[in-house]
């Protein structure tokens, strides 16, 4: 029985060790496609940049660096519907990216992209940018960091036996922080839910049929609500509140 035990904890050894090789090998070749993209790019190949990109990601190698450039190279293309998708795909990774930032208002300015929305308030727009400000892991940790922070000044207290309204002014102010950074995780999580891009120049029909009326228009780089699938067709909603049916294939979720 001993023998056998060594013999199994050898060969768990062997298997970790051999994901780990494996898993530097696909660090490798991700990064080797990566320049190769780099590389096609510079040299106006943007057709083999952009498969090379797309290798990475289905390899799993996800990244706001790789959407980002993959972006490019489509905008490259005059491929404007997928450039605003890989940007947005790139923005909830690096959404604090200056370049990032900078080409996709740029890009918005170009297209015809329908947004629906009337001008924000200031403070509609604090919020906008409060919540955009962090990925939603980044705002998980900034919760978990917080409640542990309190969690620790509240032991601490009953332990140096603190007076109760020192510890109700520190706890007040962490609190506060933990409801806000709470609130815009759960924001930023109901804004992205279904949320996907027309990549393709499209009408939104009131039925799922090729023959029905057509409701609005949509264009390359326009956003719209996934709410519904059904077959080959989409229910979606746009930004200003209308809703119709697409064929599935005119837009991809971000």
């Amino acid at each position: 029985m001993k023998r056998q035990g060594i013999f199994l904890v050898l060969v768990m050894l062997m298997l970790l060790v051999g994901r780990g090789g494996f898993a530097q090998i696909a660090a490798d070749e991700a990064l080797s496609k990566f320049v190769e993209a780099g590389m096609a790019y510079q040299n106006e190949d943007y057709d083999t940049a952009i498969k090379k990109y797309e290798e990475i990601l289905r390899g799993g190698r996800e990244s706001g660096a790789v959407y980002y450039n993959l972006g490019n190279s489509y905008f490259r293309k005059g491929d404007l519907g997928r450039t605003v998708l890989n940007y947005e795909r790139a923005m909830r990774l690096i959404p604090r990216d200056s370049d990032l930032k900078f080409n996709d208002r740029y890009l918005r300015a170009r297209i015809n992209a329908y947004d629906g929305g009337k001008a924000q308030s200031f403070l509609s727009q604090a919020i906008g940018d409060f919540v955009g400000f962090y990925t939603k892991d980044e705002m998980a940790l900034i919760i978990a960091v917080l409640v542990l922070i309190l969690a620790a000044l509240f032991l601490l207290s009953l332990y140096r036996n603190w007076p109760k309204m020192r510890f109700y002014g520190i706890g007040t102010v962490l609190l506060v922080l933990i409801l806000a950074y709470s609130l815009g995780l759960a924001m930023k999580v109901k804004q992205n839910a279904g949320l996907a891009v027309v990549v393709t120049a499209t009408d939104a029909l009131f039925e799922p049929r090729a023959d029905s009326t057509v409701h609005f228009k949509l264009s390359p780089g326009a956003k719209a609500t996934i709410l519904i699938r059904e077959g080959d067709w989409m229910k979606i909603r746009r930004l200003d509140g209308k809703v119709g049916w697409t064929p599935g294939k005119t837009l991809e979720e971000i």
